[in-house]
């Protein structure tokens, strides 16, 4: 955090203090009692109502005295259930500036401290919130009771579980439930925190667990009106599910989970996530539906097919296709602005990736760089590594786009396919020092996918990847992750073909060929490869291969290496502006949506 308070320790002097308050407080502490008995019961309308009509009274109240104190921490409570956002609790604390904390009262000392804690985390500073809560919770024998320690935990364990450090997480939200379950009137608390529990055994592996664990909570909140905690229930769901490959069932979820947060909070940070899921999984359904497409327009070139049936089918495909990518963007673009409203920079960084994700997906390079850019600037910012990571993976897949379809200008392929390797290299890094497996996993996809592209070849490496990435899944994962690795072996697959044939030939076999055929044969696999490898250049292909540029343009002409299957047109050869082929369905058939208006980032 910024504020330096917020980074202070626990002093020897402030551990000498009585930890006695003022006495007489002549406060009222009705409307206090009560808020506390709604946020135990999650009757969240009726303390909305009794924070409202009590806004005066604890506007009143200083947080250093001892009402003042445990006021401040309650409201902590309550903006973490929906009550206004953190702007609130920063203008309470900006009230003890120039205010010693070591002059405190223990009992308002901690408070004080915990608030602060929450700020960090509900600001996106997990580092800062983790070290007020870990000094805090060393004097948990001696300051802190049940209540107290059950929220250091829960928070801590959040702020962790934030940073995909999920042993730690796992370690503190045990922790709190543990304690929680020893008090009394503690059911909505515990399940809670048994939300938050779920999603930790879900990354572990373990989606019967997680669910079990939704549907226990589900059981105890579903009696209160907290729509918040039952949306997180269904967000978690659709990620888990979304995992399993279910798309269909996924958008469910989510779509629910929207619909929760919408009851009482339109602009809550946690719609924006579940609307940027949301906008993920059409992108997922919307590049299932292009694959289908491409494999019925394929099989009726080969057949010769001319059916009006067949041509109205795909004539909805497309449709199809259109609206989920309009609808894609559209969740985006309300996801942004949600971000924007309440300064939430890691939700706003995630979804620029995503729409990023989606350019990409129907060719529009240019824009996916310029979201990917954005989202970057965003993640280094808040120094968030697992953001880093999956911009960092994007803009690999972005680069080795333009090397796979030979976008731009011939000699700046070899800049593009340093790029992309760059930057996948790059987001490995960053992965590795996370416990996140999904998002170490498509960093190696995407590390794979650069190394056995048309420029490096790379197919040793390529193969490293494919195990590495493989040893993350888990039995029951499905999703678009298995699919992209799927594809990833059998484009190496076709690669150890070649090899075979060439270590074929070194031993005699040449399967009834002339030696022309051979000759030919092995030209066509060798010179497109060198022409990638000096720039796409006409003229040093011919001279280091002593041969004629005629010749030359032939080969890589007819290359069914080059432009994935694509022969490339004559002024691609020439260094000229290329097409962009490969995305065909996506960019030619279908007619891309204009994109929304954009809002400019907060």
């Amino acid at each position: 955090m910024e504020d330096q308070a917020c980074c202070r320790d626990v002093t020897p002097q402030v551990i000498r203090r009585s930890i006695a308050t003022p006495a007489g407080d002549r406060a009222d502490r009705k409307w206090f009692i009560q808020l506390v008995d709604c946020l135990r019961r999650r009757s969240i309308e009726e303390g909305v109502k009794l924070l409202d009509e009590a806004e005066p009274v604890w506007l009143a109240l200083q947080p250093s005295d001892k009402l003042g104190s445990e006021v401040l921490l309650m409201l902590a409570q309550w903006v973490d259930v929906g009550y206004r956002d953190s702007q609130l609790l920063r203008c309470r604390l900006d009230q003890l500036t120039g205010f010693a904390l070591e002059d405190l009262s223990m009992f308002a000392y901690v408070r004080v401290r915990m608030t602060e804690a929450f700020y960090a985390l509900s600001t996106n500073d997990a580092d800062g919130s983790i070290r007020i809560l870990d000094s805090l919770l060393r004097l948990e024998d001696v300051f802190l009771d049940a209540d107290l320690r059950t929220l250091a935990n829960l928070w801590k364990g959040r702020a962790h579980r934030k940073k995909a450090d999920y042993d730690k997480a796992g370690e503190h939200i045990g922790a709190a439930l543990e304690i929680a379950s020893t008090l009394p009137g503690s059911e909505a608390l515990v399940a809670i925190i048994k939300i938050q529990q779920a999603w930790i055994v879900f990354q572990r592996g373990d989606s019967t667990g997680a669910l079990q664990m939704l549907s226990e909570a589900e059981e105890v909140l579903k009696q209160t009106d907290h729509w918040i905690a039952l949306g997180n229930i269904e967000s978690a769901r659709g990620r888990i599910v979304r995992r399993h490959g279910d798309y269909a069932r996924a958008v469910v979820h989510f779509e629910r989970a929207v619909a929760l947060y919408e009851i009482s909070h339109p602009n809550h940070t946690n719609l924006a996530r579940a609307v940027t899921n949301l906008s993920f999984v059409k992108r997922l359904l919307a590049a299932q539906l292009k694959k289908h497409i491409d494999v019925t327009v394929s099989r009726r070139e080969k057949t010769g097919q001319s059916d009006p049936a067949g041509g109205s089918r795909l004539r909805e495909f497309h449709r199809q296709y259109q609206e989920l990518y309009r609808s894609a963007i559209a969740e985006l673009e309300r996801a942004k602005a949600i971000c924007i409203l309440h300064g939430e920079h890691s939700g706003l960084s995630s979804a620029l990736l995503n729409a990023g994700h989606l350019h990409l997906d129907v060719g529009d390079l240019a824009l996916a760089t310029r979201e990917a850019s954005q989202a970057l600037e965003i993640a280094e910012a808040i120094h968030n590594l697992i953001l880093r990571a999956r911009v960092s993976t994007l803009m690999g897949m972005i680069e080795n786009a333009r090397v796979e379809e030979l976008l731009g200008r011939a000699q700046d392929i070899p800049t593009y396919a340093r790029l992309a390797k760059q930057h996948c290299l790059e987001a490995l890094t960053l992965a590795q020092s996370t416990e996140n497996k999904r998002v170490l996993l498509n960093a190696y996809v995407a590390l794979g996918e650069t190394a056995a592209n048309n420029f490096f070849h790379d197919y040793e490496l390529a193969q490293r990847c494919v195990d590495s990435a493989s040893s993350l899944l888990e039995p029951e994962d499905a999703d678009y992750a298995v699919d992209e690795l799927n594809a990833l072996k059998a484009k190496l697959l076709k690669a150890v073909g070649i090899e075979d044939t060439l270590r074929a030939w070194s031993q005699g076999i040449i399967t009834g060929k002339s030696f022309q055929e051979v000759t030919e044969q092995f030209a066509q696999l060798v010179v497109p490869r060198v022409w990638l490898r000096e720039e796409c250049k006409i003229s040093r292909v011919a001279k280091k291969l002593a041969m004629s540029p005629q010749k030359v343009r032939r080969l890589v002409k007819r290359s069914s290496e080059v432009g994935n299957g694509q022969s490339p047109a004559p002024q691609e050869i020439a260094g000229g502006q290329p097409r962009n082929k490969t995305r065909k369905i996506a960019t030619a058939t279908v007619r891309k949506p204009a994109a929304p208006s954009r809002k400019p980032m907060g």
